[in-house]
């Protein structure tokens, strides 16, 4: 995939972190472009912006003939997604805790032990 997009340069890390976060390029394009707050330091800019009632937020740092490389973005309040290949690991062990707990409640109930 090519990571450019419009005046957009993305890094490595921020166009994984896009994937990881089901964020678009055109919803970060939006953000830098019309952003609801912007934070500078000395060299990097934080855009902030909610679209569909999330939260996101971009750094970036401009760089020659007015484009704007995108170092992270992340969506305020909200995980990254897992990866399939943990679920697949993991689901063995969510279903064996699963049983366990229905069996315990299924031999000790409800009731609260003092």
């Amino acid at each position: 995939m090519n990571q450019t997009y419009k005046n957009l340069v993305f890094t490595k890390h921020a166009w994984e972190r896009l994937d990881d976060r089901s964020i678009s390029q055109d919803i970060i394009y939006q953000v830098v472009n019309s952003p609801d707050k912007t934070f500078h330091n000395q060299q990097n800019y934080k855009f902030i912006r909610t679209i569909n009632g999330r939260k996101i937020h971009v750094v970036a740092t401009p760089v020659d003939q007015g484009k704007m490389l995108i170092i992270s973005t992340w969506v305020r309040g909200e995980d990254d997604r897992e990866p399939f290949i943990w679920l697949l690991i993991t689901l063995p062990f969510k279903i064996l805790w699963w049983c366990l707990k229905i069996l315990f409640k299924t031999i000790f109930g409800d009731k609260k032990r003092f």
